[in-house]
């Protein structure tokens, strides 16, 4: 696993639970949004890098004082060793919480199937549409990507762990219109975050000129929406 961060104690991750969080290192989407753009190349410093070892060792050690894992990124499911590494937390009895931007069906349904992931956490970045996708995430972007992250929803949706989807709400990249977009293309869903966007820290210099929704715009968005979502929440 590469992993380039590492908080040994949240209260705010892993909902309702104490958890630790990994930061594991590469990404496949480029969101000009991004504020933890140092994340989306593959290769590491010697110096960044979290040992794995030391990652169980701790968690070995605090097990009686955390409930679980959040791994997040970056994009996980990237790691070629992401199933082994979670069976070796799932052995020591943690929770496992899992923030993935959809890209890998395949290795999500496996995950979910084998009952290694406690809870979910999928970024939903704009319309479940390509050209929109890619204003926000890059042109290499593909169609094949999309149908991925679409095949992803369903399985989450259908799964029987909690989960929720999310998006970073960008005033000037996601109009109300496309907000209930969104909310039609999850309906049925059982949580959808409304994150709001900083503009303080982004990948794309051009983004730090936009701004987010306001408080009280959210509310608004979301009792529009209260019958296509169980829960709609705001961050």
């Amino acid at each position: 696993m590469l992993i380039s961060g590492f908080i040994k104690n949240s209260l705010i991750d892993f909902p309702g639970k104490i958890s630790s969080v990994i930061f594991t290192q590469g990404c496949n989407l480029r969101c000009k949004f991004c504020h933890n753009y140092e994340l989306i190349p593959r290769g590491l410093q010697e110096e960044d890098v979290f040992l794995e070892v030391e990652v169980l060792q701790y968690l070995e050690r605090s097990r009686r004082l955390i409930d679980a894992l959040v791994i997040t990124g970056g994009e996980p499911c990237l790691q070629p060793d992401l199933v082994q590494f979670i069976r070796k937390v799932k052995d020591m009895g943690l929770k496992v919480k899992l923030d993935t931007n959809g890209t890998d069906p395949g290795k999500l349904e496996y995950l979910l199937e084998q009952n290694l992931v406690d809870y979910v956490a999928m970024d939903v970045k704009a319309p479940l549409d390509l050209m929109a996708y890619r204003k926000l995430v890059g042109d290499q972007f593909s169609r094949n990507a999309m149908a991925r992250v679409k095949a992803s929803i369903e399985l989450i949706k259908n799964s029987e762990i909690p989960y929720e989807f999310r998006t970073t709400l960008i005033r000037e990249c996601h109009p109300q219109e496309h907000i209930r977009t969104i909310c039609n293309q999850l309906k049925g869903a059982r949580k959808y975050t409304l994150q709001q966007f900083a503009p303080e820290k982004v990948l794309d210099q051009s983004f730090a000129l936009y701004s987010g929704y306001d408080c009280s715009d959210l509310e608004e968005l979301k009792s529009q929406d209260a019958d296509l979502i169980e829960e709609i929440h705001i961050i």
